[in-house]
């Protein structure tokens, strides 16, 4: 099980404040939802978890999403940020 956090998605936040992926690849303000959605289109299994704040973020009660998946995270990351919905 990995553990996934909106943040590690958000292209407003920078590297060295918890995003994941590269900017390119990236979504404004991702919601724990379209992360769930993502990983379901990816044929992973995924649970979220709500109420749940980012450890740098305590205030920010975003939820994480768990998957399970034997795949390295980074892997994991990328094939779910190529899922999310970009807006335009």
């Amino acid at each position: 099980m990995i553990v996934l956090w909106p943040v590690y998605f958000d292209s407003a936040v920078t590297w060295g404040g918890g995003r994941r992926v590269p900017k390119a690849m990236a979504i404004r303000a991702p919601k724990t939802e379209d992360i769930v959605k993502g990983a379901v289109s990816a044929c992973l299994k995924a649970e979220l978890q709500p109420a749940a704040a980012h450890p740098r973020y305590p205030w920010i009660k975003t939820g994480y999403v768990l998957v399970e998946t034997k795949e390295p995270k980074a892997k994991v990351l990328k094939l779910i940020a190529s899922k999310l919905p970009r807006g335009g």
